[in-house]
């Protein structure tokens, strides 16, 4: 997923290599504790690696649970409690041909609407001695420093409507305005007129297709087009529409069945929001903490991934934290069910363990997803911080599995990775899926505008994937012109409208979001896979939920294939099972229903 604003979330190799390398350096947490998503009474297991460059032995977490910030020093607490870890197992890692070694301590069991925070140090005794904080590597390569870690003691869970929801996801400013045609590289950094009330007087068309959700682009006061540098977080941006538009959405909206996620960015502001103007202005102004001044950045302070109009938050500062949740709970009292986290791999663990607690206070059953682009134990690690976050990784496999006649994984590994990700991350860890979205080329695009591509990833989407995200304009056909460039997005034209859209596709989405929602199978089923050829490929997988049973057979290659459909599921019928053969077109997918 080249093609993706952050790179592919793989790496190339090299840069994976030092990634490697760098994370058995030092001393890391990594966020790992057990249970990762602590309940009421349990205690709770941190690990910690110390590398080989580093010689200490001694460690200890400096702990509080009410809230208040943990200190001390060489095991000894000023603020909470000094709580001592044993190094418990050496590990050799080839990757640096050398050893690390891992500690553990306990912490002891809270009750319920505990928060709780801590720090870890490691030291040596012998001279000359020396401290080292636990840290965590940033995704966007700036300088460590110490991590403050926690979580929240609770009973929380992501919420039914959640996972059942298929949500449209709309990028505000190119949703009206501008229809039916293509924007200019200029006209694309600018703003092209869509409005919340573009929104409105299109609802009818979105409850029509089917989706019980909508999420929308920031819509806040901000700098640009996008919405993601936002400068006032109480107050629509004009050129959107007004306060008042967006609490006539929530209405509107709620009226059709449908519920509302606004994307919330809770990493960077714009360079002019007044706390960071000021902060900046003044050493001593009391927003000065809320930002990181220092000459290790290239502006002279920490932004998003060194884009100096976005100036990075310090979310671990309490005033912070509590300047974030006040906005997020304002939203979420006025009508929002949900929010999509913006870049939520920027603030701490910690934060977001607090920032879930306190969205919950106002609506139990409000959904936070996040955009991590990390994968496998650290993603894992927002168990319990999040309701779940986006599945980039389904979305890579779907584009290298079919979007292009060359083909970067095997339809094996596919298959592989879909069912082990099941089996790897707990049941109430939402990950929403999708096929494309505003941060990279359009799937049709990828594809060279072959719609049979398009429809069989919408297969894959509505068949295999959770929750499923549908990017405005995907269902009627909507492409771009050219390939996105640094920091132009092209994926971000004008929605189709009229007689501009394809209307055998928008039906057939329509029937695949029906079928999604008809079907428990599809939403939270097994997955069976009764034939796998690679070479031909082929695979014929039955979704199964209690009574709810279907068989897909999907054609992965460019040329039409005989297959055998098993007249039952294996265990069910016994070597009588008979079978009848199908032949499925080249590039597609069909779906049976067990009587």
């Amino acid at each position: 997923m080249d093609d993706f604003i952050f790179g592919g979330i793989e790496a190339d190799e090299r840069q994976l290599l030092a990634m490697e390398r760098a994370a058995c350096s030092g001393v890391r947490h990594f966020h790992v504790i057990d249970p990762l998503d602590p309940l009421p009474g349990q205690p709770v297991r941190i690990t910690v690696q110390a590398g080989p460059d580093v010689l200490v032995d001694r460690m200890t977490a400096y702990v509080t649970f009410d809230g208040s910030f943990p200190e001390g020093s060489w095991g000894k607490a000023t603020q909470g409690i000094a709580l001592p870890l044993q190094p418990v197992d050496v590990r050799w890692e080839p990757l640096i041909w050398n050893y690390v070694t891992l500690w553990q301590g306990e912490i002891p069991a809270q009750p319920a609407g505990t928060f709780v925070q801590y720090r870890i140090e490691a030291w040596r005794t012998a001279w000359p001695s020396c401290s080292i904080w636990s840290s965590e590597m940033n995704l966007d390569r700036t300088p460590e420093k110490p991590t403050l870690y926690g979580y929240h003691v609770d009973t929380f869970a992501a919420p039914d409507w959640a996972r059942e929801a298929v949500v449209y996801h709309i990028l505000v400013d190119r949703f009206s305005g501008v229809t039916n045609r293509w924007l200019t590289p200029k006209e694309m950094e600018r703003f092209a007129g869509g409005t919340l009330r573009g929104i409105i007087e299109q609802l009818d068309y979105i409850a029509d297709l089917g989706v019980t959700a909508i999420w929308l682009s920031p819509i806040f006061a901000c700098e640009s087009y996008h919405g993601y540098d936002p400068i006032d977080y109480f107050n629509v941006d004009p050129r959107f529409g007004t306060n008042a538009d967006l609490l006539e959405l929530f209405d509107q909206a709620h009226a059709r069945g449908l519920r509302v996620i606004l994307d919330f960015v809770a990493n960077h502001t714009g360079a002019s929001f007044p706390p960071f103007q000021q902060a900046r202005r003044d050493p001593a102004s009391p927003y000065r903490h809320w930002f990181t001044f220092d000459s290790a950045y290239r502006h002279g302070y920490r932004a998003f991934f060194g884009v100096a109009g976005m100036p990075q938050l310090n979310t671990d500062e309490p005033a912070v934290r509590d300047f974030l949740c006040n906005a997020a709970q304002h939203w979420l009292r006025a009508g929002a069910d949900g929010l999509r986290l913006d870049y939520a791999a920027g603030p701490s663990h910690a934060f977001w363990s607090y920032f879930r607690a306190a969205c919950r206070r106002v609506k139990e059953d409000c959904w936070l997803f996040g955009e991590v682009t990390r994968t496998g134990d650290l993603l894992r690690t927002y168990t319990g911080r999040l309701d779940g976050c986006l599945d980039f990784a389904f979305c890579r496999a779907v584009r290298n599995l079919c979007a292009q006649p060359s083909q970067a994984i095997t339809l094996s590994q596919f298959v592989n990775q879909l069912q082990a990700s099941r089996t790897f991350f707990d049941r109430n860890f939402l990950r929403p899926a999708f096929i494309d979205n505003h941060d990279m080329n359009r799937f049709l695009w990828l594809a060279g505008n072959d719609k049979r591509r398009l429809v069989l990833a919408l297969d894959m989407l509505f068949g295999l994937g959770e929750t499923p995200c549908l990017y405005y304009g995907t269902e009627v056909g909507l492409s771009q012109p050219r390939a996105r460039g640094p920091w132009r997005e092209e994926a971000r034209h004008p929605m189709l409208w009229g007689d501009a859209q394809d209307a055998q596709l928008l039906n057939y989405t329509k029937q695949m979001i029906h079928l999604r929602r008809a079907h428990p199978a599809l939403i939270d089923g097994d997955l069976i896979t009764h034939v796998l050829d690679d070479e031909n490929g082929v695979w014929v997988v039955e979704r199964r939920h209690v009574d709810d049973r279907l068989l897909l057979a999907f054609n992965f290659s460019n040329s039409p294939r005989m297959i055998a459909l098993p007249s039952s599921a294996p265990g069910e019928a016994t070597r009588a099972q008979t079978f009848r053969t199908l032949e499925l077109e080249p590039l597609s997918s069909n779906w049976f229903f067990y009587e």
